[in-house]
């Protein structure tokens, strides 16, 4: 009797720890304005796995970075409310925190980009060049794994003066 105790309760655990794992789903990587980021990893004909596996975790890093870079710079320089009223010192005041908020703008533009690469990485279109279809090389991938463009198009969008910064649908009728 002992062994049919035994094989009963085996199905029974083997049930309980499909339920434990059918609830608990991976959460995502991180949220954006764009939504969750899941960091699943889509096929993508230029590069292995393992090199795509690699540049998730130097983008999920450098996220971590940026956005405790942007929550410091909100605590110590834009956060402080208690200003020396004295005429002398509002010039520095201001100044200061013209500074931290360009850069605040930088980094947010940074973390902007960092989560555009990993929706990239999830959907099968990163590393290759946005304006010529070509894929860009790894080593500027491991320098910037964030970039958009092959160094050719770089140079040729810096040579006109313009920066991509897309605004969403409120700005599309202008």
């Amino acid at each position: 009797m002992a062994t049919k105790k035994t094989a009963k309760k085996a199905p029974a655990k083997k049930k309980a720890a499909k339920k434990a794992t059918s609830k608990t789903s991976a959460p995502p990587v991180a949220t954006s304005k764009g939504g969750p980021l899941t960091g699943k990893i889509a096929r993508n004909k230029h590069f292995t796995a393992k090199q795509l596996k690699e540049q998730l975790f130097r983008l999920l890093v450098l996220r971590e970075r940026v956005s405790g870079e942007i929550i410091s710079i909100n605590r110590d320089s834009l956060g402080q409310s208690d200003r020396d009223p004295s005429l002398s010192d509002q010039g520095t005041d201001t100044f200061d925190r013209e500074f931290a908020l360009n850069q605040l703008s930088n980094e947010q533009d940074v973390l902007f980009e960092i989560d555009e690469a990993i929706r990239r990485l999830e959907n099968g279109s990163y590393g290759v060049c946005e304006m010529t279809d070509v894929a860009i090389n790894i080593e500027r991938l491991e320098a910037l794994p964030y970039v958009r463009y092959s160094i050719k198009a770089q140079s040729e969008i810096e040579k006109g003066h313009s920066t991509y910064r897309p605004f969403g649908a409120s700005m599309r009728g202008i």
